[in-house]
């Protein structure tokens, strides 16, 4: 006979699934993540983002297939309006993972500390402040919450736990030369910055290859002005797609440096721990979350790290590789998931359910 399940999961992926070959890193944590729970014995299944519209129907499978533990992507409507508290029992088994700051910084910047828990974090079970900017993202809720750092604003939330990322789904290569290009990934900073980094850069004759944060605005602009620095003797390399699960050494191989100046609150950035997995030191702005934990040059604004990189005049030693990986990552949240099994969580739909969406009140959660 087979051996039950440690525990089941259930992950909300986006409609696209896993078949671009430019996914991005939610992509791969969820990819990378899932197979590990497997690995350990915990079943982990998916559903598309527009499966997950009719929660109604989410928490009928949720209780149909007896799920410990439901991770919905952040943008889900569970995490809209009166949602939680219409779906009680669904949402006392949601664990929501911090991948971005969407819900309580519009334009993914820092959130700033909380005058109410900047001293004395929030406890499970206490009502939630007056003043408190996560107020809005229901942070008293029964559900729990994952972040991939721990800042000042995660101290709104009670029921938190920090698990980031892991990165040896690259191998651990030593890849830099130090006389090689310099990896800039542009579409984390304004349009006018961007141009002033790579006019410098190329003025002062550095070899550059050059990949985009495709999501972004700022990323498409960018591309135009890679355009127009590329010809009359700069040397220019673009990257206009890469699938970083076969096209690692495409992307690193050979390179001196990777320069990733972002203006958002980098919650894990899957390029920077990529660099540093493959032996790649990494420049970064000072303030964008988790970047600076992979950085070995840091500065405040792009200015300040253009005149780092172009003074330093020798090789930049890359940050030691971390030592968890996603087997690590895979045990700490089972444990999250033994611990829904454990509490017995109860049924999953509410009274009047399969009703359709009509009766949810509607709203932003942050």
């Amino acid at each position: 006979m087979a051996e039950a399940p440690a525990g089941r999961a259930l992950f909300e992926i986006y409609d696209e699934g896993f078949d671009s070959p430019s996914w991005g890193g939610v992509e791969t944590a969820l990819w990378h993540l899932s197979r590990s729970l497997r690995e350990a014995g915990t079943e982990a299944e998916f559903y598309r983002s527009s499966e997950g519209a009719d929660l109604d129907a989410l928490a009928a499978r949720v209780e149909r297939d007896r799920v410990d533990a439901v991770f919905p992507l952040v943008e889900s409507d569970l995490f809209e309006g009166a949602a939680w508290r219409r779906l009680p029992a669904l949402h006392a088994r949601t664990v929501r993972v911090w991948h971005d700051v969407s819900r309580l910084s519009a334009d993914l910047s820092a959130p700033p500390p909380c005058p109410v828990h900047a001293r004395v974090p929030a406890l499970p079970g206490a009502p939630v402040a007056e003043g408190c900017p996560a107020r809005g993202a229901h942070p008293e809720g029964p559900m729990r919450e994952v972040f991939l750092g721990e800042w000042p604003w995660t101290r709104c939330f009670p029921r938190r736990s920090v698990i980031p990322w892991a990165a040896d789904h690259v191998p651990a290569k030593d890849l830099c030369d130090p006389s090689g290009p310099v990896v800039l990934q542009l579409g984390k900073i304004d349009t006018v910055d961007a141009e002033r980094c790579l006019r410098r850069l190329t003025g002062a004759g550095v070899a550059l290859r050059v990949v985009f944060a495709t999501w972004s605005r700022r990323g498409r602009e960018a591309r135009e002005l890679v355009r127009a620095h590329q010809g009359a003797g700069r040397r220019v390399e673009v990257l206009d797609a890469y699938d970083i699960r076969t096209d690692w050494e495409r992307v690193f191989g050979g390179a001196s440096l990777f320069l990733l100046p972002s203006v958002f609150h980098e919650t894990y950035n899957f390029a920077a721990a990529e660099a540093v997995q493959l032996g790649v030191p990494v420049a970064a702005l000072g303030e964008g979350g988790n970047l600076p934990r992979f950085a070995s040059l840091t500065a405040p604004t792009p200015d300040a790290l253009v005149d780092r990189l172009l003074a330093g005049g020798g090789a930049v030693a890359p940050r030691p590789r971390p030592a968890a990986g996603w087997r690590d990552v895979a045990a700490r949240y089972a444990e999250v998931i033994r611990e829904h099994r454990a509490a017995g969580t109860g049924p999953a739909v509410p009274a009047g359910a399969g009703q359709g969406r009509g009766g949810r009140e509607e709203g932003h959660g942050g």
